[in-house]
Formats: structure tokens, sequence, C-alpha cells
């Protein structure tokens, strides 16, 4: 599948970061005093601007190239049980794999911070999709309680009639993309990513305070791109673990008038799915967790009069 992306024009070619510390060199304008605004518009200026493809212009944004593509495979299992005695059952399993250059616009991986590095090799930013979640579990049930129900008097009308609801979801996290906080390639666009060493960043025991061996990766050397795909599908977010739950009553009190009591429970075992941790190498907090990206248990109850 391929879809239109904002493709940047105006980085300097690949080649010319070999010239190192000439491209911070002020040089004269050849174009002085015949451009007299933008860019151009002073008697000196730096050599990278003038080697750019067209030096005339900061950027230069093609939005709708037709450059960009994904790949998304998956197998998928359903499970039903429909309605048997009081119990409804649905289940619903996904094994993907999604691959792509990026998400949104190519100014930034808009979900996992992922940069791009450079515009002139973009199948080197081929790499597991920010959205992709290897694993994939929702389930739900339905359940007619079966207690009293041929009874009479209080004890039937308090305890018979109700209906218990669950939904489970499991999902895997998605991949992490580390970039840097400082941009060294002096390329006049795109972005640089950090070195890495090769060796697995994932710990078997993760925390907020550390959720990835940060030691794996360096600083990269000026004008030069980081060797770190844009995203790494070995070293993921925090997965989903949540289940919900609802149990309700509906209590007839004529033929007319009937009133529903409803209660919800919300992350009924309130396991907190962490946020992303900070993935830009260099900067404060890199690695770590701050924040929580689901609700803590939260618990509701309503009535509901029909008439």
């Amino acid at each position: 599948m391929k879809f239109p992306v904002t493709d940047l024009r105006n980085q300097l070619p690949t080649a010319d970061l070999a010239l190192g510390n000439a491209l911070r060199t002020t040089v004269q304008n050849p174009f002085y005093p015949q451009i007299s605004s933008g860019v151009l518009a002073s008697p000196t200026v730096a050599e990278a601007q003038l080697l750019r493809p067209y030096p005339q212009f900061d950027t230069v944004n093609d939005d709708l190239a037709d450059i960009a593509n994904s790949t998304y495979n998956a197998l998928t299992v359903r499970f039903e049980r429909r309605y048997s005695r009081g119990l409804t059952l649905l289940a619903s399993y996904t094994y993907s794999k999604s691959i792509d250059l990026g998400i949104g616009s190519f100014s930034g991986d808009t979900v996992s911070g992922g940069a791009v590095q450079n515009y002139w090799d973009l199948k080197d930013e081929y790499a597991p999709s920010a959205l992709d979640q290897t694993h994939r579990l929702i389930a739900n049930a339905v359940y007619q309680l079966p207690f009293l129900k041929s009874g009479r008097g209080f004890l039937s009308r308090a305890f018979s009639g109700w209906e218990l609801g669950v939904i489970v979801s499991f999902a895997s996290g998605g991949p992490l993309g580390i970039t840097q906080n400082t941009n060294n390639t002096f390329a006049q666009g795109g972005g640089q990513r950090p070195d890495w060493t090769g060796i697995s960043a994932k710990l078997d025991n993760p925390s907020v305070q550390e959720w990835f061996d940060t030691t794996q990766f360096t600083t990269a050397a000026p004008y030069a791109f980081g060797n770190v795909a844009r995203t790494l599908g070995g070293l993921r977010s925090d997965g989903l673990h949540q289940a919900d739950m609802t149990l309700n009553k509906f209590l007839p009190i004529n033929d007319r008038v009937k009133l529903q009591f409803r209660s919800e429970f919300f992350n009924v075992s309130n396991t907190p799915q962490f946020q992303p941790p900070n993935t830009t190498q260099g900067a404060a907090g890199f690695g770590s967790v701050s924040g929580q990206n689901n609700q803590p248990r939260v618990v509701q109850f309503a009535l509901k009069l029909q008439y």
C-alpha cells in the first residue's frame, strides 16, 4: 500500500556531508544583491546553503509526494458463542506485523517519536510501524445469573435478574523510536538518530526509572547519520492489560414501570499501562517513564426509571 506524504526536497546531498566543518564556513554570496530577501539576502552565507538543491529557499516540501509505502500482514482468530443458558461470549485475537516508512508527515514520526534522518535514502527508514501491535486479544462475555429465577418474595426480587458483563483487553506495546537531543549532521534537513551498539536494550525487569538499557545508545558523530533504525521492534512500550465489568439488574415495579440498576467497573484490577518512555538520547530522563496511559480503577453506579 502506498500513500502520499510530505517530502523534504532541500536537504543536502549525502555526499556533501564529507565536507565536514567546511559546511559551516561563511563564504561570499554569489546571488547578492540580485536576491534581496530570504536566506540569500546577505553578502555572505554558509557554504551549506549554497550546496542545497534550491539554495534560494530554506525549506522546500512536496506535500503530495507518492513515495511512502507500508505493509501489513495478520492472522485473525475469532470465537463466538451465541446466547445459550444465559451466556454470550465473543473473543477475537490478532497476530500481526506492520512495517512502514513513518506515520503522517515526515516532519517526524507522530506516534513513536522516531525521526526521519535522510530524505535521500527513505528506504533506510523502513522499520516496524509505530502502530504495530504483535498481539491483540479482545474478549467479552455477558452472563445472566441464574439465582432464584423461579422464587417469590424479597430474596427472589433482590437476588434474581442480575446480568454480569466482562470485557478484557490485551495488546502488545508499540515499538520505540530512539532520537537524540542534538542534530550535528548540518544536512539542512532531516534529523539525526544516535548510534546503537547492536546489543538489545530490552531489560528483563523494566521499571519506570529504567525502561531499557540506555547505555546501548551514544550520540552520533558530527556530519554523519546514526545507525539505529527509525523504530526498534525488539524494544517496546508498555502493553495493555485491562478488564472492565458491568453488573446490572432490572427490577419490574409493575407492568409499565421498571427500575434498572447499573454498576460499571473500569480497570477492575487497577493495572497501570505506562506511557512510552523518554526516547531522546542525551535528554534528562532518557529511558524513564513519566506517566500513565490508562485511568486508575473507576467505579460508577446509576439508577434508571423506565415508564
